[in-house]
């Protein structure tokens, strides 16, 4: 996996894990003040060891770590409500 590919990967991840945050903020408040959340995908398990190799060099002194494991990733889906579609004559 290339730096580019994981910076991508982990970039999509950590905005899904925000947004889920945002809905559920008891999730939220287990979360200790500073800590280090690691991502880890369990439908790739690449990207999990490069996260967990990751975590090590970048955990600070005395810092929580917090794994977080996700099953998986919905798909997108459009947020539009009620569009209502007009073909100009």
């Amino acid at each position: 996996m290339t730096t580019k590919e994981l910076f991508t990967k982990n970039l999509k991840l950590s905005t899904e894990f925000d947004l889920y945050l945002l809905e559920h903020p008891d999730v939220a408040e287990q979360i200790p003040e500073n800590a280090l959340i690691v991502l880890l995908p369990k439908e790739d398990p690449e990207l999990c060891e490069k996260n967990l190799e990751l975590a090590k060099t970048r955990r600070e002194p005395s810092q929580t770590v917090v794994h977080v494991w996700v099953e998986k990733v919905a798909p997108p889906r459009s947020r539009i409500v009620n569009p209502r579609v007009e073909v100009a004559a």
